[in-house]
């Protein structure tokens, strides 16, 4: 099983390695980044449950920053650390996204891990993101093939279908919007040169990824349409356990172009 792991982003490399031991003790693995640009790399990569953000480090594009995190993040704990901010300022952060404002004193690694500690204990964790088989009602979804067993079919997900699939398994209930997509690490690894093309693609794809893995795709109850703001993942759909019996079916099942 994968360690769940955290993210600290200080140019500081000594206050990075004492946090580091401090939190492992808690059994959280913190990975570290002298940059924001490293911190970024890192993120597109896996989800992270904890994400620390040193204000100094940052600079003038923490706002901006911890919005993308929040984004590609939704479930993680978002902490940003200084020495002082105006109040203003800590609102702006809780605006982005930041969960929590650490300042002065209590930036102190032993105070600053039970803090973690205790965000850690009490906050929600991502339930199907990190799952490599997703029941969605009577459709099965295996990430790790990308095969979609729906209405006694198999087809295939494609392109940038998993990881959308997955940003609104991450936001059930929440609409989501093109913009917020454009944003997020769906887009950077689209091959869509501008931010029209972009909100067409996510179109098509959603379109597609509706006549895989819903049984009657002209009228959607997993994946719905808000009108005029975007979509959202009905909360009723995601079904805990997947049943043996419906993945035996996958041997009597032909691939669907």
């Amino acid at each position: 099983m994968e360690k769940e792991a955290g993210i600290q982003i200080d140019k500081n490399h000594q206050r990075r390695a004492h946090l580091h031991r401090r939190v492992q003790e808690i059994g959280l693995e913190l990975k570290g980044a002298s940059t924001l640009k490293k911190g970024k790399k890192m993120v597109k990569t896996r989800p992270y449950r904890l994400l620390i953000i040193e204000k100094e480090t940052a600079g003038d594009q923490i706002f901006d920053f911890c919005t993308f995190l929040r984004i590609s993040n939704p479930y993680s704990i978002l902490m940003v650390l200084g020495k002082r901010a105006s109040l203003p300022f800590e609102e702006k952060l809780f605006a982005s996204g930041v969960n929590d404002v650490v300042l002065g004193s209590q930036c102190r690694v032993r105070v600053l891990a039970s803090r973690i500690a205790a965000s850690l204990r009490y906050s929600a964790k991502p339930p199907v993101t990190r799952a490599k088989k997703v029941r969605l009602k009577d459709t099965i979804v295996d990430f790790n093939t990308g095969e979609v067993w729906c209405e006694g079919k198999v087809s295939r997900l494609r392109g940038i279908q998993p990881a959308l699939l997955k940003y609104f398994l991450a936001n059930p209930g929440r609409v989501v919007s093109r913009d917020e997509l454009l944003g997020s690490p769906i887009w950077a690894d689209s091959i869509c040169s501008s931010a029209r093309d972009g909100g067409k693609t996510f179109d098509v794809n959603i379109s597609k990824l509706r006549k895989q893995i819903e049984p009657e795709p002209e009228n959607p109850r997993i994946i719905l349409s808000v009108r005029g703001k975007g979509w959202k993942l009905a909360r009723d759909v995601i079904v805990p356990e997947i049943k043996s019996e419906l993945i035996n079916k996958e041997k009597s099942m032909q691939y669907q172009s």
